[in-house]
């Protein structure tokens, strides 16, 4: 049974929903994974420290708010030094720094020796990324009938 053009590309595009779906479910639940993880690691850390690392870059984003505002947000660059190794690290800040000075951070040995920044909301972080999987079910589940129907549509022989 042939189809028309426009149900081809219709065809692809709804197989093309239906993968980037899967694909959200499972970033939801990669990144569940992964915030728990960190988290954990954090709060199981026998040594957090706060120290004062060296600002080399600061750059502004060029992002905006709901309303379309700019907002002053800048991805800050800086190095830091524990027990002889040099780190080199990045966070967003509110405020703009200047390359030289200096800024209190956080920090903690993870689970194979090396130290990282302490990790950022993880709950708000974890919900967000939980969130994404009902998303992803609801277009999965919803495509597929889509899909269902009209195979069973073209075997019936009403597609034409």
């Amino acid at each position: 049974m042939f189809r028309l053009p426009s149900e081809k590309e219709e065809h692809k595009t709804t197989i093309g929903a239906l993968i980037l779906s899967i694909f959200i479910i499972i970033a939801g639940i990669g990144g569940m994974i992964y915030t728990k993880h960190e988290s954990s690691e954090f709060k199981n850390s026998t040594d957090v420290r706060t120290l004062h690392a060296t600002v080399y870059s600061c750059e502004q984003t060029h992002e905006k708010d709901n309303q379309g505002d700019r907002k002053e947000e800048y991805k800050v660059r800086f190095t830091y030094e524990i027990d002889g190794t040099t780190y080199d690290d990045f966070e967003f800040r509110n405020k703009e720094i200047r390359r030289g000075d200096t800024v209190l951070i956080t920090v903690y040995r993870n689970s194979k020796g090396k130290y990282k920044l302490e990790p950022g909301p993880t709950p708000i972080y974890f919900l967000a990324f939980a969130a994404m999987i009902p998303l992803g079910l609801i277009g999965f589940i919803g495509l597929s009938k889509d899909l269902i129907k009209y195979h069973r549509e073209e075997k019936e022989g009403r597609r034409l």
